[in-house]
């Protein structure tokens, strides 16, 4: 049996869907990973990522996933071949839908290649290409441009060294490719990220390695969305220097990473800082015992901080795997709060973190959690004024993909008034009998019952807020949620 578990718990300062946090896992009980989210007008969500939960024995599929402003599965996609295909970035334009940018190494020419992926608005894939050389090129991040093309960043081995190098591909929106751009020397060389500022100029950030040095340094470039290069820093005063994310505001270019070296026992968090003419402001390291990295960064609606999510292994972790950290960075590199910390046996990841429209900011990932699979999809919202949904289990685990019976029968399926001041009335017009539950934001059953084609019940005795209506129809379990006024 399918199930959509709802064992959660939601966090609320207002009716106002804007001040919503909450933390939720999405699975279906295979290998599922959340690498790259945006936010649409109407403050719902779309997911990319990669999961093999699907039938038939296929590879590892991308996946495109919508889910409403509370974090509820709308609907979702899965897209690529027999191999394994990976969504790393989603980008979205009204009126035009939805790129889907990331990995393949089921269409193309080399043994991996970059995969762009166009659907329509309701996720249905319109095309897909592959872009690559003869060996193999894995893509990081993406960026929309604003012809409505892509700015793909990433790694290539195609190349007489047999090291990797920096790779950079711009399209059209059609796909087609406009330019290319290889970038590196004898040692390794990678792009890791990439942030569109204006309509003309792209940051992009990685690490190269010096020759003279002997040592991999942190790298930063502007470049004009034609291919110029604007201007470029490579910073690192001793040992290796990674960077992993890069975030921009008006006010500067900020990095963050790790560093590694003689002088170091394991990695320590790195993060620097830039102004957009070039000029480099300052940089930090955080030295600690173990392995720390800095992963994502988002500035969001409080001037000249971000959230910063980064990882540790250390004597303090869990014996399995990293556990992870989002921080609320201020201006001088200084942690001031933490907005969530998981720490479960398997490593928990932060693939994506971007600012949401309500001041807030949404992170996504994989970690091990509570529920049945290998590993899940996360998505964490974070609400304005710092406001974070607790992380401690019991979590609400959706299933990640709803294949065709299970969005059929959601579709007979109505429930209304919603919002309500207290009777709801669910109506199905599948001739089954259905098992319902009502659950409230802490994952309490406050009823159980079963009923055949209508069904009405009053919940203003359970007072103003959220609740979950939880039904069960030839086995496949889904989820309504009901906000009672």
């Amino acid at each position: 049996m399918r199930i959509l578990i709802v064992i959660g718990i939601f966090l609320f300062s207002s009716m106002t869907f804007g001040q919503i946090a909450f933390f939720h896992l999405y699975t279906n009980g295979g290998d599922d990973n959340a690498e790259g989210a945006v936010q649409l007008e109407d403050s719902s969500y779309v997911i990319t990522g990669s999961s093999d939960s699907y039938p038939g024995g296929i590879g590892s599929q991308a996946f495109l996933m919508k889910i409403d402003s509370m974090g509820t599965p709308i609907w979702s996609h899965h897209y690529g071949g027999a191999e394994l295909d990976q969504g790393k970035r989603v980008a979205y334009q009204q009126g035009f839908g939805f790129f889907i940018a990331g990995t393949t190494n089921s269409i193309g020419e080399g043994g991996y290649d970059f995969y762009l992926i166009k659907t329509d608005i309701d996720g249905v894939m319109e095309w897909e290409r592959a872009y690559g050389e003869s060996e193999w090129e894995r893509l990081h991040d993406a960026a929309l441009t604003r012809d409505t093309g892509m700015f793909m960043v990433g790694v290539t081995l195609s190349n007489p060294t047999n090291n990797s190098d920096m790779y950079i591909v711009r399209t059209d929106k059609n796909g087609d490719t406009l330019w290319t751009k290889t970038m590196g020397g004898l040692g390794a060389d990678e792009l890791t990220s990439v942030h569109r500022w204006d309509d003309s100029t792209f940051y992009v950030a990685g690490q190269t390695y010096v020759d003279d040095s002997l040592y991999t340094k942190a790298y930063l470039a502007k470049f004009h969305e034609d291919g110029t290069l604007i201007w470029s820093d490579t910073i690192g005063p001793s040992g290796n220097y990674y960077i992993n994310d890069v975030s921009v505001s008006d006010n500067d270019v900020f990095c963050v990473g790790y560093r590694n070296g003689p002088d170091v026992n394991g990695n320590d968090l790195y993060y620097m800082r830039h102004q957009h003419d070039g000029v480099h402001l300052g940089e930090t390291t955080h030295a600690s015992v173990g392995d720390f990295r800095a992963h994502q960064a988002t500035a969001y609606g409080v001037p000249d901080k971000r959230y910063v999510g980064w990882t540790f292994f250390s004597p303090t972790s869990q014996p399995d795997g990293d556990d992870l950290v989002i921080s609320k960075m201020n201006y001088v590199f200084f942690a001031e709060a933490t907005a969530l910390h998981l720490y479960y046996y398997d490593p928990d990841i932060i693939n994506d973190l971007i600012p949401t429209n309500d001041g807030g900011a949404l992170a996504v990932g994989q970690t091990s959690g509570e529920a049945m699979g290998v590993h899940h999809a996360y998505v964490s919202k974070i609400g304005p004024n710092d406001l974070f949904a607790p992380y401690d289990p019991p979590h609400t685990v959706f299933g990640l993909v709803l294949d065709v019976q299970e969005q059929e029968i959601e579709d007979h399926l109505s429930v209304y008034p919603n919002p309500t001041s207290g009777t709801i009335n669910i109506e199905s017009s599948v001739n089954d009998r259905i098992d319902l539950q009502i659950v409230n934001g802490l994952g309490k059953v406050l009823m159980s019952d079963s009923f055949q084609g209508k069904f009405a019940f009053d919940l203003a005795q359970f007072g103003a807020g959220i609740y979950f209506l939880k039904t069960t129809i030839k086995g496949i379990t889904n989820v309504r949620k009901v906000v009672v006024k």
